[in-house]
């Protein structure tokens, strides 16, 4: 418990440096060139992920249980992401740049081929800093998020006190910050030991195996979570998906909170041999997460409006009707997070990947429907009721398949608050 308050504080601090990094976007660029540094940064990141196969949830996995060799867990994580990062840059650049964007605006297509230095930063990134995770340093985690969240905005004030100002400008300070991401955990794991450069076959396959379960349900919720981004750049002007992400990044902060939560609580839920214990954990952390969340939820939609207006400007004012619409959404991402971490806990995500497809093609069908008549308030629409629709269903599976009730991961216990008064009484920054 002292760790997930250590880990909450720090995403107050992350927050900060991210919403520092959206305004100064926001106000550089203005709603039509935040939607093109939106679309810049889509495709590189979505291919990014599609091509993760799992590996760091397996990294994680295997690091946290030592079931392998810390040494084979690097290396086998260290070559498949050299590999599948070469793929997926080559398959930007020659597939889907030369179809998804404007030939006759070089300044976005600049910005594009900029961005796919995000590859192997997302990729080994990810990999790198879960093999911390699994290993309980979740204290250089954290600083690690830090350094993103930070690294961001002083990037963007650098080059703006150079003179650089523009689309470019903003895309290359996302870049910058970036790259420690990927050199501050391969340092901490080299240091400590756990490097290695010779992949063993049999690593390789029990991690990739693991990571293979994993990666269809993750291919399909990358998808469901950025189609909507996809059809608005198609459909809409780059205004629309400028307002959309502004909206969008607004009425998830507290969302960030429940990731950081989760990411504390998986390790823990593996390290669980005891089915039972293992549910304990992930109902204790997501009913702490859900009160948060609901006290966030109120205070945000109160707040939309002057929000939006002092921090992005007035330009964004108009997304205020967006921002609450999406708001609706909080409470069944944050329950989500959860699911989706009982079923890699107890290694059966297949269901997962029964329920992204399901709610991909719910999904995708509002978003036509809906998008061409409605607009953004049409997306908006769409994007709740996808999220409660899924965590519905996802919830009768985990109930079928994990013999995790609604009540184990709902109702309160006494132990709940004997647990929260521990860690208030322990909490000391060391």
């Amino acid at each position: 418990m002292k760790t997930i308050l250590l880990t909450l504080l720090t995403t107050i601090l992350v927050q900060g440096g991210n919403f520092a990094s959206g305004v100064l976007a926001a106000r550089l660029l203005g709603p039509e060139g935040r939607g093109d540094l939106a679309a810049a940064q889509l495709w590189p990141t979505t291919v990014a992920y599609m091509l993760l196969l799992g590996l760091n949830d397996a990294a994680l996995y295997f690091s946290a249980n030592a079931k392998l060799k810390d040494r084979q867990v690097f290396a086998t994580g260290l070559w498949s992401g050299l590999i599948v990062s070469a793929a997926a840059i080559l398959i930007c650049w020659f597939a889907v740049v030369p179809r998804v964007y404007p030939t006759d605006r070089p300044e976005l297509l600049q910005a594009v081929f900029l961005l796919l230095g995000l590859i192997p930063c997302h990729i080994l990134g990810l990999i790198f800093q879960d093999m911390l995770r699994g290993k309980g340093m979740l204290g250089l985690w954290n600083l690690i998020r830090i350094t993103l969240a930070l690294g961001y905005p002083l990037a963007i004030a650098g080059l703006w006190l150079m003179g650089e100002r523009g689309l470019l400008a903003v895309a290359g300070a996302y870049l910058l910050a970036h790259i420690p991401t990927v050199l501050i955990p391969l340092t901490a794991l080299i240091r400590r030991g756990w490097g290695g450069i010779k992949p063993e076959a049999e690593a390789a396959k029990e991690m990739l195996a693991y990571g293979g379960r994993i990666y269809a349900s993750g291919l399909i919720y990358q998808a469901n979570g950025r189609i909507d981004q996809w059809l608005i750049q198609t459909y809409l002007p780059s205004a629309s998906l400028g307002f959309y992400v502004v909206a969008t990044s607004v009425s998830q902060i507290p969302v960030t909170l429940a990731y950081s939560v989760a990411q504390v609580a998986f390790p823990r839920a593996c390290a669980e041999a005891d089915p039972t214990a293992r549910g304990a954990v992930v109902g204790l952390y997501l009913r702490l997460t859900l009160l948060l969340m609901i006290g966030a939820s109120v205070v945000l939609w109160l707040i939309a409006p002057l929000f939006l207006r002092l921090v992005f400007g007035a330009g964004f004012a108009d997304a205020s009707e967006l921002v609450r619409w999406l708001i609706l959404g909080i409470l069944p991402l944050t329950i989500r997070e959860f699911q989706a971490l009982a079923f890699k806990a107890w290694n059966k995500t297949l269901a997962l990947s029964i329920n992204e497809g399901l709610t991909l093609a719910i999904n995708a069908g509002l978003l036509l429907a809906l998008l061409p008549g409605y607009g953004l308030n049409g997306a908006a629409f769409a994007f709740v009721t996808v999220r409660w629709a899924q965590v519905i269903v996802l919830g009768a599976l985990a109930w079928k398949h994990l013999h995790l009730s609604p009540a184990a991961l709902f109702l309160p216990t006494p132990r709940d608050g004997e647990l929260i008064r521990q860690a208030w009484g322990r909490l000391r920054w060391r």
